[in-house]
């Protein structure tokens, strides 16, 4: 019964490792023993707003997490508002970057992108809108 219990409990540490874990291809500094929440962000994105909005929930939410938002700059204006809401953010560093470096080394294809990864740089939610279905950023917020 041992060996059994053995078997699953190396099972399992293998199954945890698999886990996806901080992307080693990101220039992205993660805060170690923080929660880090990271935003990938196109301006012209038709939900760019509303995924700032969120992005900031979340860190209200998370009150020691670090963030990053890494805006893609050249792909479309940054409006005022936007621009505002992006330096309200708490505890976050805003990226401008030329190319999609950031965007490709996280999954994210199509100009946005929305990551939290715990303490240990294992990711807890993904928001990337590479699938076909709508997405819902509220689902990021503590119920």
């Amino acid at each position: 019964m041992k060996r059994v219990y053995l078997f699953v409990g190396l099972w399992m540490a293998i199954v945890a490792a698999r886990q996806d874990e901080w992307p080693p291809a990101t220039r992205l500094e993660r805060t170690p023993a923080c929660p880090t929440a990271v935003l990938l962000l196109e301006p012209s994105h038709e939900d760019a707003e509303q995924a700032v909005g969120e992005f900031a929930a979340t860190l209200g939410d998370e009150p020691t997490a670090r963030g990053h938002v890494v805006l893609l700059a050249g792909a479309g204006p940054l409006r005022s508002s936007l621009w505002q809401s992006l330096r309200t953010l708490p505890r976050t560093e805003l990226h401008f970057v030329q190319d999609d470096g950031e965007m490709a080394a996280f999954g994210a294809i199509n100009g946005l992108g929305f990551y939290l990864f715990d303490v240990w740089g294992r990711l807890k939610k993904q928001n990337d809108r590479s699938g076909e279905a709508p997405v819902d950023l509220a689902s990021f917020r503590k119920t």
